[in-house]
């Protein structure tokens, strides 16, 4: 095992040793029976609660009901019946909330593309943003062209002023002939039931990992921020059926993105329900103390629902709307008061699984998009901090639909040009924005 993965297995232990008040619970009153007459049948079940906690102030649970944790965002993971989650709740220290699951927002209308169709689309100034080099059956997707990021330099995507982008989501067809090897680290352990980093079962990673960085090689495709060396890292949480994971193992998968040196997070998943205060620290911190940019989709439900859908809707977490190829909002994509930008997110060609090539639809689509452009400006200017590049980002958007920010396209459309042009002119006074970025603190004594 390496280390990585027996911090996580022995994370109970470990937080024994932090100075704290300690919280226990003895398996006696799991048999309480004045206790458990008073309880319903499903409240006799224990389940799984994140019990975050005040630095210094970690709560000791026993061996048998610790299932980890993170020491970086001060919480575990205990499997306890709902009546003890209750009474640790009466604590002022500690606050206790029950864990959810996260599901892949999936993809509309995925379309297979063969070699054959490459090469007709490699003559079809639909797909190109420029006249495409002699004898080349390489595609440049319409969406590379719409956020403009030929027009900021690739020079500094690699090395050491390369800004590295995470990517969680299905993993990484690493063999594929289309995509970047040598700077490209990965995850395989604990947190994904050691999955190779460098397989791809289900293909949506790899097609994210195509928008943001497939190779200018003369052929396939052409990503936001192409080069050899580009600066991946991998984390794959979902199985080739895109399987559910849980919140907690969630935030632990982007301490990872920010452990392994990542400046940003790219997600294509979500849940609908209620914010978490463990998760509303996580991403504040991720942001403001760790200095990495979250990027996730703000939802495909956009015909049906538009509820909130997390973790894009958290105020530290950039949301990503999808446009088409007209510029028009695409119908599927989530509209709500959380939603920043817009990218293009509508039939999508990128890699796939088995070195094949797809066109997507989704949010999921779009976002890549963006984490791709914040990294690839980022790359010019590396004193910024993430909240001025996410700030930069909101301004620099070329505003679609109603005048200023709206429900369907945020600040407007992504547009790598202006951003670099907003950085390059010393564009980095808080104050100055339309966007201020702050650091919301929430004073209920549930805040921790």
């Amino acid at each position: 095992k390496s280390k990585q993965d027996e911090k996580y297995l022995l994370i109970g232990e470990i937080m024994r040793l932090h100075k704290s008040i300690h919280v226990f619970f003895s398996i006696a009153h799991l048999n309480n029976a004045e206790l458990r007459k008073n309880l319903s049948n499903s409240d006799l079940e224990p389940r799984r609660f994140i019990i975050t906690y005040k630095e210094g102030f970690a709560p000791l649970l026993p061996l048998s009901n610790t299932l980890g944790g993170s020491n970086e965002n001060n919480f575990l993971i205990g499997e306890i019946l709902p009546e003890f989650a209750a009474r640790m709740n009466e604590t002022e220290e500690i606050h206790v909330e029950e864990d959810v699951l996260y599901h892949l927002i999936k993809s509309i209308n995925p379309q297979d593309v063969s070699e054959e169709d490459l090469e007709k689309l490699s003559n079809s100034t639909s797909e190109q943003h420029s006249r495409l080099r002699s004898g080349s059956t390489e595609v440049h997707p319409y969406g590379i062209a719409m956020v403009k990021a030929p027009q900021v330099s690739r020079a500094w995507m690699y090395g050491p002023r390369a800004k590295k982008i995470c990517i969680i989501d299905t993993g990484y067809n690493y063999d594929h002939q289309d995509l970047p090897k040598a700077g490209v680290s990965g995850y395989t352990g604990y947190l994904n039931h050691n999955l190779d980093w460098k397989q791809d079962g289900h293909g949506h990673g790899t097609h994210v990992a195509g928008v943001i960085g497939a190779l200018n090689n003369q052929y396939g495709v052409v990503g936001v921020a192409p080069n050899l060396n580009l600066p991946l890292h991998i984390v794959r949480i979902f199985n080739s059926d895109a399987s559910y994971i849980w919140a907690s193992d969630l935030i632990n998968a982007v301490q990872e993105c920010v452990n392994a040196g990542s400046n940003v997070v790219n997600m294509s998943l979500g849940r609908s329900g209620q914010p978490l205060q463990s998760e509303i620290n996580a991403y504040k911190k991720f942001l403001y103390d760790d200095n990495v940019l979250v990027v996730a989709a703000s939802g495909n439900s956009g015909s049906w629902g538009n509820a909130p859908s997390y973790p894009a809707s958290y105020d530290d977490v950039i949301s990503v709307a999808s446009v088409e190829r007209n510029r028009e909002r695409s119908n599927f994509s989530t509209h709500n008061s959380r939603v920043n930008l817009a990218a293009p997110g509508g039939s999508i060609l990128s890699t796939w699984k088995d070195g094949k090539y797809y066109r997507l639809s989704g949010t999921s689509m779009a976002t890549p998009h963006v984490s791709g452009v914040a990294a690839l400006a980022w790359s010019h200017f590396q004193s910024k901090h993430a909240t001025e590049i996410r700030s930069a980002l909101f301004d620099s958007a070329t505003d679609l639909g109603p005048p200023g920010r709206d429900n369907y396209y945020g600040y407007g459309l992504l547009n790598a040009k202006k951003l670099y042009m907003l950085l390059r002119d010393n564009y980095k006074n808080a104050q100055q924005f339309k966007f201020k970025a702050k650091y919301f603190v929430n004073n209920s004594r549930r805040c921790i």
